[in-house]
């Protein structure tokens, strides 16, 4: 009976027993972080085809999988997030050299955000959104784009 078997013990579950293998709960930790199946199997040292085959036939690890993807996409929204609100500063050269740093913020992020968070108020293919909605209305300095002129 190798290591990998006795973690993975079939039937009655007992208090801190887990279903999931070593290996399993290494992919899953790794994908969490990173959101990619390649990325986390070689972190993780497991071939990305058992993720695939043990995700269509286990619904354990399909539900545990299920919750490192919401991680890794919480993990994307709040870079998104941080990019759109934050900015994220990127250096102003002169001459071939920094002379300074500009805070960049990122309004195609702004508004993904907003769409997906407010759908009735910033999806343009919503039925909610036509004249007067405050998609129209919104200041250029949100929008970065002057819609008056558009």
């Amino acid at each position: 009976m190798t290591k990998e078997t006795r973690t993975r013990k079939r039937g009655a579950m007992g208090v801190g027993d887990d279903p999931l293998t070593l290996a399993q709960r290494a992919f899953l930790a790794a994908y969490a972080e990173c959101g990619n199946i390649s990325a986390a199997a070689k972190a993780a040292q497991v071939n990305p085809d058992q993720h695939h085959k043990t995700w269509k036939h286990d619904p354990v690890y399909w539900e545990a999988f299920e919750a490192a993807h919401e991680i890794a996409c919480d993990m994307l929204e709040y870079e998104a997030r941080r990019r759109a609100v934050e900015g994220v500063q990127e250096p102003v050269y002169h001459k071939g050299r920094v002379v300074g740093y500009v805070n960049k913020y990122s309004d195609a992020l702004l508004m993904f955000l907003l769409r997906a968070e407010r759908r009735s108020k910033f999806n343009p293919k919503s039925d909610a959104v036509g004249e007067g909605s405050l998609l129209v209305s919104l200041p250029k300095a949100v929008v970065g784009v002057d819609l008056d002129k558009m």
